[in-house]
């Protein structure tokens, strides 16, 4: 009866291992129970887990890792930090350190003529110079002549005319000295090397151009001198009077008289500030001229 009964149990367990080893399922799954997945068999809640703390552990590992290497380090912003503070606190001393600096105008000096260095003064010294030499050419004619012809006198005392250039030296220090211990230029001393040099730069050619006003004005001159004197007219011509000037010997007189010696035989003086001409004739009669009264009868050669 229990040879039976271990009998029947061996059958049964052989037919099952035959049964098992004839299956076409996966040799994973299990004998008794539901089917396992592909994958394989195991406690799934225990496998998911883990795989899903893995994976979560792995992506926190990722991030961090992404996270450290986009962010700087510690070390970094102290060193960009310190780096900053160098800077700021170099420039606050380099500014500290310039605005503390001092300078004063040093003992050289540098004085010039603004006229000097002017453009449209050279030009009227050029009409100027030729102007002068028109009165020369007038004094030289009327040498020659007993009469002037008055608008010979009036064009003399146009050209005698004296242009005065008003203006006072320009006077500055050349350099300064600074309490850093250093001597630099000042800016007005930069500013007039740089005038000078372009005035230089530019004066060969200025030159040029005045020299041509002088030549054209004193042709002009010139042609105005002869006009006159081809349309002189006896009865309105000047006649001719020398000038000779008595000035003060010091000590002994205090002011200077002027003589007129002129061709019609009439002599005259005049005292400094005397508004007045005293004349005798060849008669021996007495005038008395004011300055306008004389000027329209009498020419005068040579003016003091």
């Amino acid at each position: 009866m229990n040879i039976r009964k271990h009998w029947k149990k061996l059958i049964l367990t052989t037919t099952a291992f035959f049964w098992a080893s004839c299956t076409s399922e996966n040799s994973t799954q299990p004998l008794y129970g539901v089917p396992c997945a592909p994958e394989g068999c195991g406690n799934p809640g225990v496998e998911s887990s883990s795989s899903e703390a893995v994976e979560s552990s792995s992506s926190d590992a990722l991030a961090s890792s992404s996270s450290e290497a986009s962010a700087p380090s510690s070390s970094s912003i102290e060193e960009s930090s310190s780096s900053e503070t160098v800077a700021s606190s170099s420039s606050e001393s380099s500014s500290s350190s310039s605005g503390d600096v001092t300078c004063v105008p040093g003992d050289s000096t540098v004085s010039y003529y603004p006229p000097s260095y002017s453009e449209s003064v050279a030009k009227s010294n050029a009409e100027q110079k030729a102007n002068r030499g028109g009165v020369t050419k007038i004094d030289s004619v009327s040498n020659t002549l007993q009469t002037v012809p008055q608008c010979l006198a009036d064009l003399r005392q146009e050209l005698d005319e004296f242009v005065a250039l008003y203006g006072a030296p320009v006077t500055f220090p050349k350099d300064e000295v600074c309490s850093d211990g250093t001597t630099r230029s000042t800016q007005e001393y930069l500013d007039y090397l740089k005038m000078k040099e372009e005035w230089e730069t530019n004066k060969p050619a200025l030159d040029a151009e005045c020299q041509k006003i002088y030549e054209d004005k004193l042709k002009e001159i010139e042609a105005q001198i002869n006009k006159c004197l081809a349309t002189s007219n006896p009865n309105t011509d000047l006649t001719v009077c020398d000038l000779e000037a008595m000035c003060p010997v010091y000590g002994v007189t205090s002011s200077c008289i002027y003589n007129y010696q002129c061709k019609d035989g009439v002599s005259c003086d005049r005292g400094e500030g005397d508004s007045n001409i005293y004349c005798t004739d060849k008669q021996g009669e007495r005038v008395t001229y004011t300055k306008n009264a004389f000027n329209k009868k009498y020419y005068t050669k040579n003016r003091y």
